[in-house]
């Protein structure tokens, strides 16, 4: 009977050893999934983050290309510019906790004082326009006398106007300035 007993306790251990074998599989693959699954949260954020910094590439193209058309813009075009700019410096501001505050700032700054300038070439260009439009009301009445008065040829003396001298035609008086 002592060998059955052993053969018993024998077929026990098996079976611990066997439980013991398939709890440390089953804890090693518990842990094996939630590793993988931190590595693919891991991967979504940082696809997110290209995804976003992609998107900010594009926008920031866009919004480069904007400054383009400046000499045909209109106080709606400056709005529309500054509501864009802002949109940026949001999207930028979202990247701090990512990159160095100062290069954020940096770009900031560069694209407040960008539309600070552009902001400024509209407005000369604008002044220009006015300027332009004083100047042609008051020149269009020199123009008129100008137009009117033909030139005077200067007249010859002699032999079919060949040999002689040259009569100096004066000026008309609206032609002198």
């Amino acid at each position: 009977m002592e060998r059955s007993g052993n053969f018993y306790k024998a077929i026990r251990l098996g079976y611990i050893l066997i439980s013991i074998l398939i709890g440390c599989m089953a804890y090693n693959s518990l842990y094996e999934w939630q590793e993988i699954e931190a590595l693919e949260l891991g991967n979504k954020k940082i696809d997110e983050l290209r995804k976003e910094i992609n998107n900010i590439n594009i926008q920031m193209i866009k919004f480069s290309l904007l400054g383009e058309t400046i000499l045909e813009w209109n106080d709606k075009d400056i709005e529309h510019y500054h509501a864009r700019r802002m949109a940026m410096d949001s999207m930028l501001c979202r990247f701090k906790a990512t990159y160095p505050a100062e290069r954020i700032d940096s770009v900031r700054s560069l694209l407040e004082d960008k539309e600070r300038q552009m902001f400024q070439i509209v407005r000369l260009m604008d002044e220009q326009q006015s300027i332009n439009k004083k100047i042609a009301n008051q020149i269009p009445v020199i123009v008129q006398k100008s137009v009117q008065e033909q030139s005077k040829k200067p007249k010859r003396k002699g032999f079919l106007g060949i040999f002689g001298k040259k009569k100096e035609v004066t000026p008309a008086v609206s032609t002198i300035l």
